[in-house]
This record gives C-alpha cells, sequence and structure tokens, in this order.
C-alpha cells in the first residue's frame, strides 16, 4: 500500500495507522488497492504539512483526529494531504482525491487549498474551508466555516502572507495568519494587532483531550476548534449514507464547539465574531498559543 506515502486513520482506538502522503499517485495507487470491508469512507484533510505553513496543517491534524475518536460510530480513514505549497499544486492534489470514489469530502486550510482552483478541481466532492483564508464559495459544495463579513471587517489584505503580515505598522485588525505562532516569532512588537476570527479559543478541557490524541501534540489554537468542527459536520453526515453529503451538509443545524453551524450560499449563516490580542505574559514564558479575548470598542461590540 506504499507506507510511506499514506496517512490512514480509522476510527477505533486499536485501529491508529499514522503513514505519510507526498505525491498524488499515492491516491491512486491507494484507490487500486479497492474498498476495504465495512464500507469505509475517506475523509482527506488539505492543508500544509510542509515549508511555511506547516504549523496549519499540524494544528488541524490532531483536531481532526480527535473529531474521529467522538464520532467512532462510523467506519473512516482519515487522509492527510499535503497541498504542495502552491494554488496550483493543491488543484492537483484535489483533482486526485475527486478521482477517489471513496473520498467523500475534503476539509481545507490554508491559502492554497482554499484557493477558487482547488475547489473547482474537486468537482462534485463537496468542501469546507475551515476559517476564511480570503475565499468564497465557487461551487455549491463548498461550505466555509467563516462569518461572511469576517473578511471586509479586516483591516488589512485577506490573503497576506505571514512574513508581510509581520512587517506591518499596527494598529491592525488581521486574519488566520496573525493567529500563527511563527507570526508572534517575527513580529519586534504586538502591541496594537488584533486578531478576528469566527473560531472560539480551546478552552481547557479540550486542550488536554486535544494533547491526547498523540505524541508531541502542539497547543491548539483558533485553528483546531474550526477543524473539529468542520470534521464532525462531514461525520455527521456521513452516518445517513444514503443522503448526498453537499445536500446534507446545506440542511446541516449542527450545535458544535463553536456555537450553532448551519449554511446559506455556503457561508456560516450568524457565525460568530470574536477579537484576539497576544498575551505577552504569556508570550515571555515561552509558551506557544498566548491569544486571549480582546477588550471590544463599542463598534466591535455593536450587533
Amino acid at each position: 500500500m506504499g507506507a510511506k506515502q499514506v496517512l490512514s486513520f480509522q476510527s477505533s482506538v486499536t485501529g491508529i495507522r499514522w503513514l505519510w502522503i507526498a505525491a498524488c499517485c499515492a491516491l491512486i495507487f491507494l484507490s487500486a488497492c479497492g474498498a476495504r470491508p465495512g464500507g469505509i469512507s475517506r475523509v482527506a484533510l488539505l492543508a500544509s504539512f510542509e515549508g511555511r505553513y506547516r504549523e496549519v496543517g499540524y494544528q488541524a491534524l490532531y483536531a481532526a483526529r480527535l473529531a474521529a475518536l467522538d464520532f467512532g460510530d462510523i467506519s473512516v480513514e482519515l487522509l492527510a494531504i499535503d497541498d504542495g505549497g502552491s494554488a496550483a499544486n493543491a488543484a492537483d492534489r484535489a483533482r486526485a482525491l475527486a478521482g477517489d470514489p471513496l473520498v467523500k469530502a475534503v476539509v481545507a486550510l490554508g491559502y492554497a487549498a482554499a484557493a477558487p482552483e482547488t475547489q473547482r478541481a474537486l468537482g462534485n466532492t463537496p468542501m469546507i474551508i475551515a476559517g476564511s483564508w480570503g475565499a468564497q464559495p465557487e461551487t455549491p459544495g463548498v461550505f466555509i466555516l467563516a462569518s461572511p463579513s469576517l473578511a471586509g471587517t479586516l483591516t488589512v489584505e485577506t490573503r497576506i502572507e505571514v512574513t508581510e503580515a509581520a512587517r506591518l505598522e499596527a494598529p491592525l485588525v488581521g486574519g488566520e495568519v496573525f493567529a500563527l505562532e511563527q507570526f508572534a516569532r517575527l513580529r519586534p512588537s504586538l502591541a496594537g494587532v488584533k486578531i478576528l476570527s469566527s473560531a472560539a479559543l480551546p478552552d481547557a478541557a479540550f486542550a488536554e483531550r486535544y494533547r491526547q490524541t498523540g505524541l508531541f501534540v502542539p497547543q491548539p489554537g483558533p485553528l483546531a476548534t474550526l477543524t473539529y468542527d468542520a470534521f464532525a459536520l462531514v461525520f455527521m453526515a456521513l452516518r445517513n449514507p444514503e443522503m448526498n453529503l453537499t445536500a446534507a451538509l446545506s440542511n446541516t443545524a449542527y450545535d458544535g464547539y463553536n456555537g450553532p453551524i448551519r449554511f446559506e450560499g455556503g457561508w456560516w449563516q450568524d457565525a460568530p465574531l470574536h477579537y484576539y490580542i497576544y498575551d505577552e505574559t504569556c508570550l515571555e514564558r515561552g509558551q506557544q498559543m498566548c491569544l486571549v479575548p480582546a477588550p471590544q470598542t463599542p463598534a466591535e461590540a455593536a450587533p
């Protein structure tokens, strides 16, 4: 089965195998092996696992694993696919996923994975984008787990690279990349930096359960809670194999970690907007995730 190339997770605690996928050809090889007994479905996580944004992939990976453990009443195989670091490469991966009849849905994070060409390359395979990432739904099967008003509330470009973001003058309000651990390390001062997200911060209970999913697990951030809910939505929809998955996601009504979730026009309707700042004392202690709720101005607090 190309053991060094495929990351596989089956939703029984004793049946966990973690193997890596490095190229699209591995998916073709995987498909040639045929379906396993028990009607196993595959759900893919498309994100960066190498390069500048690898922390995005690893934040999401353990959240996906936690969701699979929580929804262990279905047979599911998780494929963690590196996006290749560009929209063109991510689209190639998406086409390979769309060609595997066992792949039922894709959860995507990052600029490349959420790019328009990546969305279109999936064809009829549904995709949930965890976070905004400057994306718009390109097909009826794309669902964005973020507020539709989030991008318009930022004071910076919606698809800014983290290295450029670290050089911007404050005050500013930024999106997902401003919450990455590396952003805090790249920037000499975090005064005046606010992060806007539809994700809730992990509480102590979530963080503890997240850390128990493996060894050397990073401290979870807001991307972890969004990814958890994205996979939970897919796993719940898969409980009814007779229903079209895109239709099931369109009609979902799920009370998730981040609150009630339902989609309209591909967007999370009535999604919350949370403002966060960095806790400088936490950073001085060398901790990984140091975001705390920001005191809101009257304009931010207005509905």
